[in-house]
């Protein structure tokens, strides 16, 4: 268990050790006043009190046993003991609800009437500060803490200043001879405890039946805006204890790979938790798009990649074009790893070139451009000297304005010049505009008299 939970529960605790000793004492005080004087809603006020004070118990019984740390018979906690808590809350107050009923009815049927003195008046007249009190802490701190267990004892806590103004008439009522509206309040403290039961019942028994905790629509909105996404279904949620859990699943591009597809995962779950309201957990499950739902060139780029990736090759730079015929031509660049000949590059395209038109007999034309990629990290550089970079300046100078190039380095790697340039554009430029624009600095560069071995050209918003 994680020291925030751990936090957590024990702040629930020491809310709950406080109002248990406040309503011990109102209960007392109230229980003897009605018997003192027979004052039936005095006593229904106490027994009620009292359902307080022994929800408070089961409270602190509950959360003892939800704060424990998931194991292998409770793979997702503990926490639905506090659910249960307010259930057993919930059932206390029917049986109060019950057995002040049958007061009532014993009432009727007597004819007994109370006796009132300006003591007991007095005397409940103290408990409502004190009922107002606990009322407005445990409703607060249930809030902040997002507990089952304070709300639900809030709720029939913040009954007992209704409850408690309503004895208040019935003893002035008594006192003035209508003997009658003691246990007409009696009946109305019966009808607020029943209202709060039946609330605490409703919330408890919809966390435990895995009624939805969140909206579906804001949870696919937030899918939806996670990159890489392109369908969002089967969204279910749960809720335990003030804890919210979601999962979902989500369908990416087929040709990802393992890493790719579990990166758009844990975004959309870092997504979920962070932008909704008490998200504990998320789990995302990953699926391939289906076919039919991608565009005559996706899926011809996704075979493509498939492709490559059977035979342990990368690509890049990718590009398609199509005459009225219906018929393609492909160029693209192919990465090839570790220090192979020229032969065997050779032998892998044309593998690689075979399987397309196998795959896309449309594919009339196949230009391959051979990449090595170094199979080591390669050894670190030495700025190359001012009048290269100035050189390398001079040719941007070509293209751009002196302020468009925010950073410039020219490095000596193992004998060959590379440049590293960063250009800047406005925010509205459209990206294929900034990335040609790359491209023609990056072949002017390559081509000209400075023997650079390899260019690159990044492009950034100013």
């Amino acid at each position: 268990m994680s020291q925030a939970t751990a936090a957590h529960f024990a702040s629930i605790r020491r809310v709950l050790w406080a109002v248990l000793a406040a309503n011990l004492a109102v209960t007392a005080l109230k229980i003897v006043l009605g018997l003192i004087s027979g004052a039936l809603a005095v006593v229904a006020d106490g027994f009620h009190s009292l359902v307080d004070s022994s929800s408070n118990l089961i409270g602190l019984a509950a959360i003892r046993l939800a704060d424990r740390p998931a194991d292998v018979r409770h793979p997702y906690g503990y926490q639905r003991y506090e659910t249960l808590g307010a259930l057993a809350i919930g059932g206390l107050l029917l049986a109060a609800a019950y057995e002040i009923g049958r007061a009532i009815l014993e009432r009727l049927l007597n004819g007994s009437a109370p006796m009132v003195t300006p003591l007991t008046v007095g005397l409940m007249l103290l408990t409502l500060p004190v009922n107002a009190l606990v009322a407005w802490m445990e409703t607060r701190a249930g809030k902040r803490l997002g507990s089952e267990i304070l709300l639900a004892d809030a709720r029939h806590t913040t009954t007992d200043l209704y409850v408690t103004a309503g004895v208040l008439v019935s003893l002035a009522g008594v006192w003035m001879g209508w003997r009658w509206l003691d246990a007409l309040v009696a009946a109305a403290v019966v009808a607020l405890i029943l209202r709060a039961a039946f609330h605490i019942l409703r919330t408890a028994s919809s966390a435990l039946t895995d009624e939805a905790a969140l909206d579906p629509q804001a949870v696919e909105a937030i899918a939806y805006a996670s990159p890489g996404v392109r369908y969002v279904h089967r969204i279910r949620s749960r809720q335990a204890a003030g804890s919210a859990f979601v999962d979902l699943h989500v369908k990416v591009d087929p040709a990802m790979s393992t890493a790719q597809a579990h990166a758009v995962a844990s975004e959309v779950e870092r997504r979920l938790k962070t932008d909704l309201e008490n998200v504990s957990d998320a789990l995302v499950h990953i699926e391939p798009a289906a076919q039919e739902r991608l565009t005559n060139w996706e899926r011809m780029a996704t075979d493509l990649r498939q492709i490559a990736d059977g035979l342990g090759l990368g690509l890049h730079d990718l590009h398609i074009h199509t005459d009225l015929g219906g018929h393609y031509s492909i160029e693209l660049h192919l990465e090839i790893g570790g220090a192979v000949s020229l032969g065997e590059a050779h032998s892998l395209a044309d593998e690689f070139e075979n399987r397309v038109h196998a795959r896309w007999p449309e594919a009339e034309d196949i230009l391959t451009h051979l990449e090595p990629i170094p199979a080591q990290v390669l050894p670190p550089g030495e700025a190359a000297g001012k009048e290269s970079e100035a050189a390398v300046r001079a040719v941007l100078l070509r293209h751009v304005r002196a302020g468009q190039i925010g950073g410039l380095r020219v490095m000596a790697i193992d004998g060959h010049l590379q440049a590293a340039v960063t250009l800047l554009f406005p925010e509205a430029t459209l990206l294929a505009e900034a990335h040609a624009a790359a491209e023609r600095i990056e072949t002017d560069l390559l081509a000209s008299e400075l023997d650079l071995a390899r260019v690159t050209v990044h492009a950034e918003p100013t």
